[in-house]
C-alpha cells in the first residue's frame, strides 16, 4: 500500500495518520491494512463510574465529563476506528442530552453504539429501540394504545432504515400502533412493556396485515421483508459513504455496497471492509473531497499538541463549531462536508485554536521562529501538526513571516505565535 494511501485511510478511520500507526502498517497491503484498522478487541469498554449512573444537581458536570471522556478516547483509543464507528451510529440513531436529562440513559446508549459498533444492524436496531435514551427522545413512554404516538414509528422509517418516499402514511400509523405499550417504567428507569398499554388488534404495515409487535416491525423491515431490506441497505450505504469518503457517491457504487450489507444479512464489518477496500475510496475525488467535522478537528488538534479534554474544555467550543457530542441538533443528526465551511462556524475554530496557541506559549514555550529563516519556522510548524502544505499555503506563511520581520527585526513574541495559530488555521487542517 503507498503511504498516501495509507494516510488517507488512518485519517479517515483513525482521525490522524499517527506516525506510529503508519510505522507500524508501512509494508501491509490494503486487505492488511484494512484488516488491522478494523480490528477492535471484542472486550467491552467499560463506562466511567461518574457517568455510568445519574447524580442529582450533577447533570451538567456529569455531561462535561462524558464529553471529554469521549474525545480522549478518540485520540487514544487503541483502535479508534470504534469511536468513529460510534459516533457515526450516534449521529444515525439520534438521541440528545438535553431532552433525555439522564446521564445513565445516553451513556448506556453510548456503550451500546460502542459494543455494537460492528456487529449487525438489525440487532443494532431492535436494542435501541427499547433502550430509554430512545424512548424518551422520540416520545415512545407516550404511545399507548388508545392514543398512539408517531414520533419514534416515523423515524424508524425516515431517518433510521428506509429513508424518504420509501414508505406511505398507513405505514407510520401501522408501526406506531405496533409500538404501542413499549416504554419505561418510571420506578426504576429501566424499559418495560406494558400489555394493557398495547394495540392487539391486526394492522397492515407495507400491504402484509398481522397483528404486528414494535419489534416485529424491525425483524420485517430488515430481515423478512427482502424488498424493504434492500432499500435499507442502500439507504445506510449512502450514509455510510459519506460519513467516510466524499458526498454524491454513483448509484453502482452505493448498489454495490449495499448488496455486501444484504448479502451477509445486516453484518456491519463485512459492510464497513467493503467500503474501506474499493479503489474509489482511495480516489482524488475521496482524498480531497472531506471536511473535518468540529469534533474531527478538535480530536487532530489534541493528538497534534498532546493536550486532553480536561486541559483544552473542548465543551465550551464545539457548541460554536457547529456540532456538540451527545446533543444532535434534531433528529437527523449532523450534516457533512460544505456544511462546515462558513465564517461563523470557522470563527469559533479559530477561537479553539488561538486557545491552544496560548497554552502552547506559557513561559515563551515553542518559540518556532527564533535562530530559523522563515522555510525553516514555517516547515517546523507544519511538521509539528502533520501538514503537507499546499505551495499556496505555505508561500502565504512564508509571507506573514517576511512581513512579521520587517516590523519586527529581533524576531519577537508574535512571529511564533502566529505561526501557530495559523497552521491550526490552514485549509490542510481543515481537511481530513
Amino acid at each position: 500500500m503507498e503511504a498516501v494511501d495509507l494516510a488517507h485511510l488512518l485519517r479517515r478511520t483513525e482521525y490522524v495518520a499517527k506516525p506510529a500507526r503508519m510505522t507500524e502498517l508501512a509494508a501491509a497491503t490494503r486487505a492488511e491494512a484494512v484488516d488491522n484498522v478494523l480490528a477492535v478487541s471484542p472486550t467491552p469498554v467499560p463506562l466511567p463510574t461518574y457517568i455510568d449512573h445519574d447524580i442529582d444537581g450533577e447533570g451538567y458536570q456529569q455531561w462535561v465529563f462524558a464529553v471529554q471522556w469521549w474525545m480522549d478516547r478518540m485520540v487514544d483509543a487503541p483502535k479508534p476506528m470504534q469511536e468513529r464507528m460510534t459516533f457515526f451510529w450516534h449521529g444515525h440513531f439520534c438521541s440528545s442530552w438535553d431532552k433525555v436529562s439522564s446521564a445513565r440513559a445516553m451513556m448506556a446508549q453510548n456503550k451500546l453504539f460502542r459494543d455494537q459498533a460492528f456487529g449487525n444492524f438489525r440487532t443494532l436496531t431492535q436494542a435501541m429501540s427499547v433502550q430509554p435514551a430512545m424512548l424518551w427522545y422520540l416520545d415512545n413512554v407516550e404511545n399507548v394504545k388508545t392514543s398512539p404516538n408517531q414520533n419514534f414509528a416515523r423515524e424508524l422509517l425516515e431517518l433510521f432504515t428506509l429513508g424518504v418516499g420509501n414508505y406511505t402514511e398507513d405505514d407510520v400509523t401501522a408501526a406506531a400502533r405496533a409500538w404501542t405499550g413499549h416504554g419505561i417504567d418510571h420506578a426504576t428507569d429501566n424499559y418495560v412493556f406494558r400489555p394493557a398499554q398495547h394495540d392487539t388488534d391486526p394492522k397492515t404495515f407495507m400491504g402484509v396485515t398481522r397483528n404486528f409487535d414494535g419489534p416485529g416491525i424491525v425483524d420485517f423491515l430488515l430481515g423478512e421483508n427482502a424488498t424493504t431490506k434492500l432499500v435499507a441497505c442502500k439507504f445506510l450505504t449512502k450514509k455510510l459513504w459519506e460519513y467516510f469518503a466524499h458526498q454524491n457517491p454513483s448509484s453502482t457504487l452505493v448498489d454495490e455496497l449495499a448488496q455486501v450489507l444484504f448479502d451477509n444479512d445486516m453484518a456491519i464489518l463485512p459492510w464497513v471492509r467493503a467500503m474501506l477496500l474499493r479503489d474509489e475510496f482511495y480516489s482524488i475525488e475521496a482524498k480531497q473531497g472531506m471536511v473535518r467535522s468540529p469534533v474531527e478537528y478538535v480530536v487532530t488538534l489534541m493528538f497534534h499538541t498532546g493536550y486532553r479534554g480536561a486541559a483544552l474544555n473542548p465543551q465550551w467550543y464545539v457548541e460554536g463549531m457547529g456540532q456538540v457530542p451527545f446533543a444532535p441538533p434534531n433528529v437527523a443528526g449532523w450534516k457533512h462536508n460544505g456544511y462546515w465551511t462558513n465564517s461563523s462556524l470557522f470563527g469559533a475554530r479559530a477561537d479553539f485554536a488561538r486557545g491552544i496557541t496560548w497554552r502552547m506559549r506559557q513561559q515563551n514555550a515553542n518559540d518556532v521562529a527564533d535562530g530559523r529563516t522563515p522555510a525553516e519556522a514555517v516547515d517546523l510548524v507544519a511538521s509539528m501538526f502533520g501538514l503537507d502544505l499546499s505551495a499556496t499555503t505555505r508561500q502565504a506563511l512564508l509571507d506573514f513571516c517576511a512581513v512579521q520581520r520587517t516590523n519586527e527585526p529581533w524576531i519577537g513574541w508574535w512571529e511564533s505565535t502566529n505561526l501557530l495559530t495559523m497552521a491550526m488555521m490552514t485549509p490542510e487542517m481543515h481537511l481530513a
